[in-house]
């Protein structure tokens, strides 16, 4: 049987990326302020027929930093729309940092009365992050592959143009099959912005989303 990924599930997983500080070293490729917020456009394609079979919008915020079990976190709510005025989804991550990188604790979703800590640290990234540098982790049923790519892309999306970015692949393998991908995800990430652009490729559900920013307030 397929291991299939849920479209919402892949949604939270593009929410955690705001957060994140980046490298080079003191470049600040995703700000942390409460306060932030980032607004996007996304476009789902039918990769069979090359139509557009569905569209929406997402919003994440930075809300004040806190405790959460001894840890200093930040939580970020993100906010899922498809239609673009209608709310699918709202979902809750705390972000904390080690020596090791930046990881999510704990999740929280629309019907839960408080944070739930997650089995084990899910590293969004890990140190360094130079060009080549990879990490692999067993997150909700899945190994996870992350590789950077680069660290001075280029890419245009409707709030602007952005170089340097940080672009960072994340391949999803199935643990029963670990030698063949059943996704891929590129992640393009912006000095003092953070997360601009996202290409979702999904073979097992012939989709792919592209997700781009529309708008960041301070």
């Amino acid at each position: 049987m397929k291991k299939t990924i849920p479209f919402l599930t892949i949604f939270m997983v593009l929410g955690i990326y705001s957060f994140v500080l980046g490298a080079p070293p003191g470049s600040l490729y995703f700000p942390m302020k409460d306060g932030l917020e980032w607004e996007y456009q996304y476009k789902v394609m039918d990769l069979k027929s090359l139509n557009q079979i569905g569209s929406g919008k997402s919003i994440k915020k930075n809300l004040t930093p806190m405790d959460l079990k001894g840890t200093n976190v930040v939580p970020q709510v993100y906010s899922f729309y498809e239609p673009a005025n209608v709310l699918k989804q709202e979902t809750t991550s705390y972000v904390a940092k080690d020596a090791n990188g930046f990881y999510v604790l704990a999740r929280k979703g629309t019907g839960d009365k408080e944070p739930k800590i997650l089995p084990q640290k899910y590293y969004v990234l890990k140190f360094p992050l130079t060009k080549g540098a990879s990490w692999k982790q067993e997150v909700e049923g899945f190994i996870l592959q992350d590789t950077v790519v680069s660290t001075d892309a280029s890419v245009q999306v409707p709030a602007g143009s952005f170089s340097n970015c940080l672009m960072i692949k994340k391949v999803y393998f199935n643990p029963k099959n670990p030698n063949t991908p059943v996704k891929e995800t590129d992640f393009w990430f912006a000095p003092d912005v953070g997360n601009v652009k996202v290409v979702i490729k999904n073979p097992q559900e012939d989709k792919e989303i592209v997700q781009e920013l529309v708008s960041f307030k301070k």
